[in-house]
């Protein structure tokens, strides 16, 4: 009897009980006696020693030892079982009959494999699935597009069988049992699959086709910690890849953020400053709670609004490879002063193929002319390098009446130097950005209560500026040095930055990384913010630059600008050391760093007044008044030195739950010089003095904190598709260097700010479909609110209160393949942020007292300003062969301008679409649009005036201020890649 035919009766025997004991003896004899020189497997010598390992684990050292393979079942003889050994010279028959029969582990030999089985009470072989080992799967693997993907991960579910598919996408695989038939496909970037095969044991041929994988939850998270697959973290997380920020054609590196969940962004300052709130934690704008760090280290220490605005130190450009963004109480433990979240922007490094892009785009609507390149290869086996950047010119979104409007780029790389022994690499890298951004601000509108920018004669605030046609001005201040400003430079940034990462892993098993980065910027933000609109009238003359009278025609109004002159500086370094090692089920981790920052700014504000219309005039009080007059100077002198200690360490209890602690201790030490306006009767300075043009000197501080956060979460693995996570974190808020410097600082103003959260969330990756769903809950105390008021006789005052809110909120993200070449992404937040704490009283203010009168104004129990419930956006993309679509719409809930909830602005939606084509694999054309449907909504109204304003008593009509959406706009790209 031929061995196939004896194999085939002993199936067909074991599906029947009766014969099963008879069928197992026939099918050993009958095995034994054609390969009897299998045997030679038993007399090899292995020598292994572990210490509570799981015997899966065991089983696969002693067949890499014995060069022999192994099949069997993990689930009928229980491989997760934990077990110790110490087998020294001994031979292979040793082990499978004394280490794992002690275990009711028994084998047989089956052609050049060993079968395991499990044994029972009774010391009897549990029924065998076993098959004709002949039949042979094969198949095809490729992407949406039908091209084959290289490196599938093709494995038999449940066994040791698998192979890798080849060049062409194809695969083939041998020896399947009877009751393994189903296979499992894995590949970096798409969604695992499972494929079902037929029953019985004919040969097969497959075509597969895997879904790329748009949340990447099967990816490998780098960013803090130790990296691990996101489904197996304890973490709310979001991945940006290069291709997510293609389809989505991001105006400026803000914009980007509105892929990310639970972050509320507004990127309406064009290029300028953006506002990103977190989790509904309070400010006014700027990046409050929200870390950026580039490859790893913070470009900016976390806290700070308008000037310094981080948005302005990193450029989105086609040297990233890909952006992670960890939301929630991890953030604290990976950056300091960061409750909030920390997005890391981590750049392409090389690699052992020369590859790169270089694309040309063109804004139809606004002139623009961009040219962006990158690429990288290697130069030898052990060296390997990247390089790119930007260059654009444009007029902007909205013409300012100056041209260019933003103009600049940058230049970055790195150069990969790896050791000889494969155990780590050094890697240099720098970037210098020269780069200046209009930044557009509020305007005025006539109030008819919808919360839209309606116009007012010919003026639209949408599309038209009100940037004075007069853009230069000149100051020489008391103390001798003279300026030059002009609007045109808008925020002209030049920032040059070097540094180094040193990886290396130890004989011992440590991963050492040093990573260092020096940065010095130079800022010089040149800005005109209305502040006020009155009505002219025939009774007040003005005048034109040049003495000119200025005509007056009824209806007329007359704007009042603060305009800014800043000439700001920073300067830094950052070094952060890490220890990293995984032993038994500890992945450990161990770092301290420095973030030295020191700041030299010098602020002049200057008063003007213009007409209101497009590109206005300057209007003078006098023939012979300068343009703008001086109303204050302010410096920002000082360092802050912030000293930094973590830990953590993730804990795999078993193969479903893991455990992980992280910890944080930062020591903050700001000092420098805080000016002062005036001196008092005895000659000793005057703190409270309203700041002036005049700075009579400077008082020392020298101010030290410490504060600290922990967090601890666990994730449970449900199955290799999906998990759960739980998260709790005790976190903080720090004061930075404006708060030390503050013109009229008080000690009093500065508190504890406790930030507290907790969230729990789902994970799901299978065949088409991928989900992240969290909920959540943060609270901040005693955080530093500051209200500037409008004043009639002292210009804008600030008022100081603090505040405490709570926010509870849900986030998800969606990601489904309807078919093959459609997919959808669904991704938002639904939150609901809330006062817990928050008055404030005029008595902290004599101007404001002098103004609004001894009250007290709570909002206390009032929603969080210009934070929306529900933030949400859904995108479809098609691609088929050469063609690929994208549209998305984003829907932005009712909002209020203010914490006294007086004024609320309505919900709206706006959307994106591009399309692409693929002339060859390397050459493509692409056009989006931005606003597709041109909606016109405000984003903000007057932060500075709305909490103290009855909007019942105004009339419609009555100008007002606010911040609209950036009008429609269209673009196109040509791209080269290879």
């Amino acid at each position: 009897m031929k061995k196939k035919q004896l194999i085939s009766l002993a199936l067909y025997a074991m599906r029947n009980s009766i014969y099963q004991i008879l069928a197992i003896t026939i099918f050993t004899c009958s095995a034994l006696a054609k390969d009897v020189e299998a045997q030679s497997f038993l007399n090899k010598q292995i020598s292994i020693t572990a210490e509570r390992q799981d015997i899966k684990t065991i089983i696969e050292k002693a067949g890499k030892l014995a060069d022999v393979k192994f099949v069997y079942s993990p689930k009928l003889i229980n491989s997760d079982r934990k077990i110790s050994i110490n087998l020294v010279n001994q031979k292979l028959k040793y082990f499978l009959e004394n280490s794992l029969r002690s275990y009711d582990v028994g084998y047989r030999i089956i052609k050049d494999q060993i079968l395991l089985y499990a044994i029972n009470a009774n010391n009897q072989a549990e029924p065998i699935p076993l098959s004709l080992f002949d039949g042979v799967v094969t198949g095809k693997v490729t992407d949406s597009k039908g091209n084959p993907l290289v490196g599938v991960s093709i494995a038999v579910k449940g066994t040791t069988i698998g192979t890798n598919s080849d060049a062409n996408g194809a695969f083939a695989l041998k020896g399947l049992t009877a009751d393994s038939r189903i296979l499992v496909l894995t590949y970096v970037g798409y969604i695992s699959k499972e494929v079902n095969l037929a029953n019985g044991n004919a040969d097969e041929t497959l075509n597969i086709s895997l879904s790329e994988d748009a949340l990447q939850l099967e990816s490998i998270v780098v960013t803090g910690g130790n990296p691990k697959k996101k489904l197996e973290s304890s973490v709310a997380l979001t991945s940006v890849s290069s291709k997510d920020i293609s389809n989505r054609a991001p105006l400026n590196s803000t914009d980007l953020l509105k892929a990310i969940p639970g972050l509320t962004v507004e990127s309406t300052g064009g290029d300028g400053p953006g506002n990103v709130w977190v989790r509904g934690f309070p400010q006014q704008g700027g990046y409050i709670f929200l870390g950026i760090q580039e490859d790893g280290l913070p470009l900016l220490p976390t806290g700070f609004n308008s000037n310094p605005s981080i948005d302005q130190y990193y450029k989105t450009d086609l040297t990233i490879q890909n952006i992670e963004a960890i939301r929630g109480g991890n953030a604290s433990i990976i950056q300091a002063n960061t409750p909030g979240a920390v997005v890391n922007n981590i750049s392409y490094t090389g690699a052992d193929k020369q590859y790169g892009q270089f694309k040309f785009t063109t804004g139809f609507s606004q002139g623009l002319y961009r040219f962006d390149g990158n690429t990288g290869g290697k130069i030898s086996d052990l060296v390997k390098y990247n390089i790119g950047g930007f260059f654009r010119t444009d007029k902007g979104v909205v013409n300012p009446g100056y041209s260019p409007a933003n103009e600049g780029g940058q230049v970055k790389g790195n150069m990969t130097f790896n050791f000889k022994n494969n155990k780590g690499f050094i890697r240099v890298y720098g970037k210098y950005i020269n780069d200046k951004v209009q930044w557009l601000l509020t305007s005025y509108y006539p109030y008819d209560g919808t919360g839209k920018p309606t116009k007012y004669g010919n003026y639209d605030m949408v599309s038209q500026s009100i940037t004075p046609i007069e853009t230069d001005w000149s100051y020489t201040d008391p103390a001798g040095s003279a300026h030059n400003f002009s609007l045109k430079d808008g925020m002209h940034t030049k920032l040059g930055s070097g540094g180094f990462q040193f990886n290396y892993l130890t004989d011992g098993g440590w991963q050492i990384v040093n990573n260092f980065r020096y940065q010095k910027t130079r800022t010089n933000s040149t800005f005109s913010i209305p502040s006020g609109i009155t009505a002219r009238t025939t009774t007040t003359p003005y005048y034109y630059v040049g003495g000119a009278p200025a005509p007056f025609t009824a209806g007329d109004q007359v704007i009042t600008s603060s305009a800014g002159g800043q000439l700001n500086s920073d300067e830094q370094f950052v070094d952060y050391l890490d220890l990293k090692k995984t032993f038994k089920s500890h992945s450990l981790s161990l770092g301290a760093g420095i973030h030295q920052y020191n700041r030299d700014d010098l602020r002049y504000a200057f008063r003007s007044f213009s007409e209101f219309k497009e590109n206005p005039h300057v209007l003078l009080q006098s023939p012979t008044a300068a343009t703008r007059t001086v109303q204050t100077k302010t410096t920002v002198i000082g360092d802050t030195r912030t000293l930094s200690a973590y830990a953590s360490d993730e804990i795999k209890i078993d193969n479903k739950w893991r455990l992980d602690l992280g910890v944080r201790i930062d020591n903050q030490n700001v000092k420098g010089r805080r000016p002062f306006y005036a001196f008092n009767t005895d000659g000793t300075p005057n703190y409270t003095a309203a700041a002036n043009p005049t700075i009579a000197g400077y008082t020392a501080y020298d101010e030290t904190i410490t504060n600290w956060a922990a967090s601890i979460g666990t994730n449970y693995k449900v199955s290799s598709t999906t998990s759960l996570f739980a998260r709790l974190t005790k976190a903080y808020n720090a004061p930075n260097i404006g708060d030390y410097n503050a013109t009229a600082y008080n000690a009093a103003n500065i508190k504890k700010r406790p930030v507290y959260l907790a969230e729990i969330g789902y994970k799901y990756a299978k065949n088409n479909l991928a989900i992240f769903a969290s909920g959540s809950y943060s609270a901040i105390k005693n955080t530093s609110l500051t209200i500037n008021v409008p004043t009639i006789t002292s210009g804008t005052q600030a008022l100081i209160a603090f505040g405490s809110t709570r926010t509870w909120s849900a986030e998800y993200e969606i990601s489904y393949k309807i078919i093959k070449p459609l997919s959808l992404r669904f991704t938002g937040t639904l939150q609901d942020s809330k006062y817990t704490d928050y008055n404030a009283s005029t008595r902290t203010n004599s101007a404001v007292l002098a103004q609004l009168g001894d009250k007290v104004y709570s909002f206390t129990g009032n929603r969080t300003e210009r934070v929306p419930v529900l933030n949400t956006e859904l995108g479809a993309n098609y691609e088929y062969k050469n063609i690929n679509l994208y549209v998305a719409a984003n829907y932005i809930g009712s909002r209020y301008t203010s914490p006294s909830e007086s004024y609320e602005l309505p919900a709206y939606v706006v959307m994106k679409a591009g399309a692409g084509y693929n002339f060859t694999k390397k050459v493509s054309i692409r056009f989006w649009a931005d606003n597709l449907l041109n909606a016109r909504v405000l984003t903000e109204g007057d932060v500075r005036g709305d909490q103290f304003r009855d909007f019942s008593a105004v009339t419609p009509g009555a100008l007002m201020i606010g911040r609209t959406l950036l009008q429609r706009t269209f673009w196109g790209s040509l791209a080269y890649s290879f």
